[in-house]
């Protein structure tokens, strides 16, 4: 398996992850419900990382740890993610 060490941008994950924090994903694995993810941002040029909630043919609803629901950019704002714009896993 292929990993790659990524650093962690922003709270939307806190308390499993936090600001400035380094985590190793890995690449080229097919997810499961609860595993964390780095995805492509659905509708801007970046990539994120929050949680898979619910699997759904080849689409996702992910969304953030972070309790706090003004915290997390996620499928609650713009809906089911293609399961195609994986980039890596984490597993926690």
């Amino acid at each position: 398996m292929n990993h790659v060490q990524v650093r962690v941008h922003g709270d939307s994950m806190w308390p499993t992850l936090k600001a400035g924090q380094y985590v190793n994903a890995i690449l080229d694995i097919a997810p499961i419900a609860g595993d964390i993810v780095i995805v492509k941002h659905p509708l801007k040029n970046t990539t994120i990382i929050k949680r898979i909630k619910r699997l759904e043919c080849d689409a996702m609803f992910i969304e953030g740890d972070n309790p706090d629901p003004l915290e997390s950019e996620d499928s609650h704002n713009f809906g089911l993610v293609p399961t195609a714009s994986i980039i890596a896993v984490i597993r926690d």
